[in-house]
């Protein structure tokens, strides 16, 4: 009989003391989960989860310190831009969520962590005084914040082909910009910028905010010496390579894939109109997944 009631005191033991580990775990997993929980995103890299997500959609400040403390941001003056853009300038509904909105004819601005991550990327090439080609820059807001990186004396071109698109963004920069505009420190400008823009090169630094389907050599040309150029490459529908290219001394060429991404891909307005006269009609939810990341 004492054995057996020392047995059961045992299991009992035992139990409470798992019973305890187990609310403990779980204790311990509502504390991290807003952090680390399902940090993987669709594409593989760290995109936040739901939780996160709306936990950081009341305001611009905490976007950007959302950014910092998931290591999209890695430069404190870069995280000083995006706290001086507000992203509701350039994205009327829900503008501090980490998911891409739809502008428009088939158009999107991309999401924060997308655009912290090659802001970062580019970060050591948009120094004060240098000179940025963005091809379609879409809302305006990465140029904006390209714009505030190299300063008075640096310069951003941003190349939009939908005109309705390029004439919105001109008056989204306007609305607490527009010193930019005034002074020339950006120029957005109504082109096809499939080819580029030669003619305000050579350039510090080349994005592309479109997809080509394979690496756009004659825009390399464009960079000056030592400039970087970050494109995603592959086809509209399947997992794009955020390629990154830089100009090395004596020649020497570096390239490296980033990370997968989708984005749109690089086509004529003629072709954007009319996937977007097939398009416009499905209601606007289903534009706004985190899918398209």
């Amino acid at each position: 009989m004492l054995t057996m009631n020392l047995n059961l005191f045992c299991i009992a033991a035992l139990c409470f003391l798992y019973n305890i580990e187990v609310n403990e775990g779980k204790k311990k997993w509502r504390i991290c989960a807003g952090k680390y929980k399902q940090r993987r995103g669709p594409f593989g890299d760290n995109s936040m989860n739901q939780k996160s997500l709306y936990r950081y959609r009341d305001n611009n400040t905490n976007m950007a310190n959302y950014l910092r403390d998931w290591k999209y941001i890695q430069w404190e003056r870069v995280r000083e831009v995006f706290l001086k853009v507000d992203r509701k300038d350039f994205v009327y509904d829900m503008p501090y969520q980490d998911i891409p909105k739809h502008l428009g004819y088939c158009s999107w601005i991309s999401s924060p962590h997308t655009v912290a991550h090659i802001l970062d990327l580019c970060y050591l090439n948009l120094h004060r005084g240098a000179k940025v080609l963005e091809i379609g820059s879409g809302s305006g807001y990465m140029a904006t914040l390209m714009a505030h990186l190299v300063g008075p004396k640096g310069h951003v071109t941003g190349l939009e082909h939908m005109i309705d698109i390029c004439i919105e963004s001109i008056a989204n920069i306007s609305l607490n910009h527009i010193g930019l505009i005034e002074n020339q420190t950006i120029d957005i400008i109504h082109k096809d910028g499939r080819n580029g823009h030669a003619e305000g090169g050579p350039y510090d630094c080349i994005i592309a905010s479109c997809a080509y389907p394979e690496w756009p050599t004659h825009i390399e040309e464009q960079l000056g010496h030592a400039g970087i150029m970050v494109v995603p490459i592959g086809l509209e529908g399947e997992y794009q390579r955020l390629e990154v290219f830089q100009k090395l001394a004596r020649g020497a060429r570096y390239k490296f894939v980033s990370k997968f991404v989708a984005f749109e891909p690089c086509v004529d307005e003629k072709l954007q109109l009319a996937k977007w006269e097939d398009a416009k009609d499905i209601p606007q939810f289903h534009f706004n997944t985190p899918m398209m990341y």
